[in-house]
């Protein structure tokens, strides 16, 4: 039993390492223009986190259904066609929200107005940024300002959550929501205001890692729940 166990953690550690390499591989090939092989690493990062969840996790139907919620967005969105980017900015907006169902948990009414007032600052940093992109938006912007709400109050959930309890799960929620917040406006601003390719690289980067630290926050809390109950 012991060798399955220290098997098991061998494999997590080896999938998370696999993880970091895909994402460090794909920042490359992009970078180089190697099409086909930056292609296979960006499809299959996230059914490598559903691998590492599967193994680690408890199997949440609403989380798993959130990534592959995100991976059919980004397939959208790659087409680069408008009428599947307003597909594909609505199956965004069913990622976040379904990673906000996970965090409904942990607002109470102690913390209601804090969170209120934690997640305003963020709502209106991404107003400012929709505004900068609003042409290119088109029916998507009601869209937009719906996923960067659900954004905000993620990031007001972290922000109130660790300040009060300062556990290891909020520490991931925390980086995890920070990363959002970053890369949906780096995300605005490369596709429709500003194309560059640090830009682009600074995305690709984040995305990954936000990806893998609410994985960490998700197993941390299916942890920490499982204590409480035996």
């Amino acid at each position: 039993m012991i060798k399955a166990f220290q098997k098991n953690e061998n494999t997590i550690k080896i999938l998370v390492l696999v993880y970091f390499l895909n994402l460090v591989l794909y920042s490359f090939c992009s970078f180089l223009d190697f099409t086909v092989a930056e292609t296979i690493f960006w499809f299959s990062r996230i059914p490598l986190l559903l691998i590492l969840y599967l193994l680690t996790g408890k199997k949440s139907i609403i989380y798993i259904s959130s990534i592959l919620l995100y991976q059919f967005a980004s397939i959208l969105f790659a087409t680069e066609n408008q009428d599947l980017f307003i597909l594909g900015s609505i199956s965004s907006v069913g990622y976040k929200f379904l990673l906000l169902i996970i965090l409904i948990p942990l607002i109470t009414k102690e913390n209601r107005l804090a969170i209120s007032l934690a997640c305003l600052p963020f709502f209106l940093l991404f107003l400012f940024i929709i505004e900068l992109v609003l042409h290119s938006l088109g029916d998507s912007l009601y869209i937009w300002i719906l996923n960067a709400l659900i954004t905000s109050i993620i990031g007001g959930i972290a922000i109130i959550h660790y300040n009060n309890n300062y556990d290891i799960k909020g520490y991931w929620l925390l980086i995890s929501s920070i990363l959002f917040i970053i890369q949906i406006g780096a995300f605005f601003i490369n596709k429709f205001y500003i194309k560059s390719e640090a830009i682009y690289q600074m995305v690709i980067f984040f995305y990954g890692l936000s990806h893998f630290t609410f994985y960490k926050f998700m197993t941390s809390k299916e942890y920490e729940k499982t204590n409480i109950v035996t």
